[in-house]
């Protein structure tokens, strides 16, 4: 009997999960190996005392029929909302967007808390080593973004091909910063809760939670345009803060603060996609997805929550159908 195969995904966002799961339905040995406390990546939700804030994903579209079958059923189990658009919804998930990952992640084995450090080819096999583990795969999914990916990749003594240095070293994200302000009352930002018109220069979106129905106190999302957060990126903390702070108020008026925090995406949207859902690297079983890794038949051109889920769909099909290969070959 066939040895079950063993892989390993490195990153817990969308594609990582949705991956995983495609895969282990299939019959793979899957696990999933995340840098931070939670998987989620980008659909990421913070609670700040009662309240309760999305930082990353401000909510998610539908194109596909594979989306949209999840969405029918996570609509039924009342894990998401449509929050407005009728003829193109806008959803989002009912307790926080990390909250739904958490939940379509139930049952896959994650390690939390341990960052990759290198990957190292041992025959067939690659190997992950972190401060304080070492694992063995039969393969490697890498759903990291892919600046953190081809790092880790040019770190590792794995053989990289010139086609595989020039696909993964001209990608590049913009960051985006988004500050989190829990007030005492909460304002009126119109019908939904969101603002995305006519703001002040540097700042994109600001989303009440509250109005939003993911929060039950007064928390604010404001989220900056990517070239200011680049100009603010190596500022400090209290700074950075204060300036988007002021540029709140300019845009809103006075608001009293409870609190405030800052998130520091820097890898948020990417400034070039691929036009594939994955790659492969030539020399080793390990392929490349993500939200930056689009199928040839999203028209968005950017990344999206779609594009991760579909990207995991997608490289997981690919990972299945050349391990059925090899074994016919055998």
């Amino acid at each position: 009997m066939e040895q079950q195969k063993r892989i390993g995904i490195i990153g817990g966002g969308l594609a990582g999960v949705f991956a995983a799961r495609q895969l282990m339905t299939e019959g793979y040995a899957v696990e999933i190996i995340e840098k931070s406390q939670s998987v989620g990546g980008r659909m990421a939700t913070r609670r700040i005392d009662e309240g309760t804030a999305d930082h990353g994903a401000v909510f998610f579209t539908v194109r596909t029929d594979e989306l949209a079958q999840e969405v029918d059923e996570w609509l039924e189990q009342g894990l998401v909302r449509k929050w407005f658009g009728d003829d193109f919804p806008r959803y989002v998930a009912v307790n926080g967007m990390n909250q739904l990952v958490q939940s379509i992640a139930r049952g896959i084995p994650v390690h939390l808390n341990e960052q990759v450090e290198r990957i190292l080819a041992e025959g067939p096999a690659l190997q992950t080593t972190a401060a304080a583990e070492t694992r063995t795969y039969d393969a490697i999914l890498l759903t990291a973004p892919v600046p953190q990916a081809y790092d880790l990749l040019s770190a590792s003594p794995l053989m990289l091909v010139e086609s595989d240095h020039a696909h993964l070293g001209k990608v590049t994200f913009e960051p985006t910063f988004v500050g989190l302000f829990e007030l005492e009352k909460s304002p009126d930002l119109g019908e939904i809760g969101l603002l995305d018109d006519g703001l002040v220069s540097g700042m994109l979106k600001i989303v009440n939670n509250a109005q939003k129905e993911v929060s039950a106190t007064p928390l604010l999302s404001v989220y900056m345009t990517g070239d200011w957060s680049e100009v603010w990126y190596d500022k400090g903390e209290d700074e950075t803060l204060a300036e988007i702070e002021r540029l709140l108020q300019e845009q809103l008026g006075p608001v009293q603060l409870v609190s405030k925090q800052l998130k520091r995406w820097r890898y948020a949207q990417a400034r070039d996609v691929f036009r594939t859902p994955y790659l492969k690297l030539e020399q080793h079983p390990l392929w490349l997805a993500g939200d930056a890794f689009l199928d040839p038949k999203d028209t968005s051109g950017r990344t999206r929550v779609e594009s991760a889920v579909i990207s995991g769909l997608r490289v997981a099909s690919a990972m299945d159908t050349h391990f059925k290969a090899v074994l016919t070959e055998q």
